[in-house]
């Protein structure tokens, strides 16, 4: 019974985090298997990432060689992107990039957390702490396109600033990348303040992962966020390709199962699953 309820959750979902190769990473499956994946299983889209580069052009052709499914990437403001780099953000969208991430690997809060080379970070503000003339740029270019910006491995106050300048340049969708994973570890109360001004929330399950390896967070506190800030402004994503993993596709109906059994209902995850990322992606 379960196992149908799951399966009819997955009909026409869409997964918005998805790690997939090429990759400089091991990762489980490449671009064309996790999407086939995904198709085969009845979900309606997939978003692939990438640390390193760019995916929207990779997921175009994917999305002709496999036909009626959707499949769309986008672009990390990393080091390897030459950081807030506007050009590259504009060509990314002019492609058909869904979604611009804030710094992920070359955070600064990303590599302290990791003690990384603090020389690679791309930073946001100048010497005054002052947000870059750049990052303006990249939010007037997200909202000309209507995209969606993601945070990245940001802080949680950066989180904020940010939310704040991105909406007063006109960005209209902004989602929290895992905002219950160490980066940014942000609080409940800093959620609700966020969905008040239209933010929503990637739920990511790989913050959860039950390989005491890596290992995070325990999934009711996931759970427990959801029913505080609101099933409305979340979305459920895997996470997932990483080559310690599941497959992408295993991982989401785990992560839909468990969800199930700590009280989550069959609306609230349909919500989650296939309402706000389908509004999202504009599909």
């Amino acid at each position: 019974m379960v196992e149908e309820i799951v399966d009819s959750l997955l009909k026409d979902a869409i997964d918005m985090h998805v790690h997939s190769s090429p990759d400089v990473l091991p990762r489980k499956l490449s671009d064309l298997g996790a999407a086939l994946a995904y198709k085969n299983a009845g979900l309606k889209g997939v978003l692939i990432k990438c640390h390193i580069t760019p995916t929207t052009s990779r997921a175009g052709i994917v999305r002709e060689a496999i036909g009626n499914f959707h499949v769309y990437g986008g672009l990390i403001l990393n080091k390897m992107a030459g950081g807030l780099n506007p050009a590259a953000v504009d060509a990314e969208l002019k492609l058909g990039a869904k979604e611009i991430w804030m710094p992920t690997i070359s955070a600064e809060n990303h590599i302290k957390m990791n003690n990384g080379d603090i020389t690679q970070v791309v930073p946001l503000t100048d010497d005054k702490g002052i947000f870059r003339a750049e990052l303006y740029e990249i939010f007037d270019l997200i909202a000309g396109k209507d995209a969606i910006l993601g945070t990245g491995h940001l802080t949680s106050d950066e989180c904020e600033k940010v939310v704040d300048a991105a909406q007063e340049r006109g960005v209209k969708k902004i989602l929290i990348t895992h905002p219950e994973y160490e980066m940014p570890a942000m609080s409940i109360d800093v959620q609700k303040k966020l969905a008040r001004k239209g933010v929503l929330f990637e739920r990511c399950f790989y913050a959860s992962n039950p390989d005491p390896q890596h290992y995070k967070l325990p999934l009711d506190v996931v759970a427990e966020q959801i029913r505080a800030v609101g099933a409305g402004v979340s979305v459920m994503a895997t996470d997932f390709g990483q080559g310690f993993n599941e497959e992408p596709l295993v991982g989401f109906r785990r992560f839909i199962r468990m969800m199930l059994g700590l009280g989550i209902s069959s609306d609230e995850i349909v919500w989650m699953v296939k309402k706000n990322p389908a509004a999202l992606l504009g599909i």
